[in-house]
């Protein structure tokens, strides 16, 4: 026979499980930073501020350290006048002209941007001083190679196929029958 405290103790039970499910389920939320919350660069590419300039997806493109290097990335300009970003790397410098409300899109032919080398291999980073006006920013700037069919129309004296020949598979060798 079931009697109303039986009932009761049951559905207080019950209750008390779910909470502990809904507790379990959320506890992780309550002690870490949500993941949607968190700003990041989205490519191989880096992210920073410059005085009121965004560099965005910022990174070097060459073949090797000593060959010449294209920066591929986004330069912003909200300000209400044009300015002038001198990218400085391996001591060679480029400068590049934002207009003002407006972008400038690197990976744009119209807008390619070349220094002599880039100082490192392909693989490592290098040291990139950034200078707006009087402010400047060092920064530890991406070098990556034509390794990644994406970056390979941005490869000053294009792409080498030697670049990936070591990543191709090989047929396997068989030993003789009876060994």
């Amino acid at each position: 026979m079931i009697t109303a405290q039986k009932f009761r103790g049951r559905r207080t039970a019950t209750v008390a499980a779910f909470a502990l499910l809904a507790a379990g389920m959320t506890g992780c939320s309550a002690v870490n930073q949500q993941a949607t919350t968190m700003h990041y660069a989205a490519s191989d590419g880096i992210v920073f501020d410059v005085a009121n300039i965004e560099m965005r997806n910022l990174m070097l493109v060459t073949n090797s350290a000593d060959e010449q290097a294209r920066f591929i990335g986004s330069l912003i300009n909200d300000t209400d006048q044009a300015v002038s970003v001198k990218l400085t790397v391996d001591g060679n410098s480029a400068t590049v002209e934002v207009p003002k409300k407006s972008s400038v899109e690197l990976e744009d032919d119209a807008n390619k941007t070349l220094v002599p080398s880039a100082g490192v291999e392909p693989g490592s980073h290098a040291d990139l001083m950034v200078k707006v006006g009087a402010s400047s920013v060092d920064e530890s700037l991406p070098v990556v190679d034509g390794t990644l069919p994406a970056y390979r129309p941005f490869l000053p004296g294009g792409y080498n196929e030697d670049t990936v020949k070591h990543l191709e598979p090989t047929a396997p060798i068989l030993e003789p029958e009876g060994h």
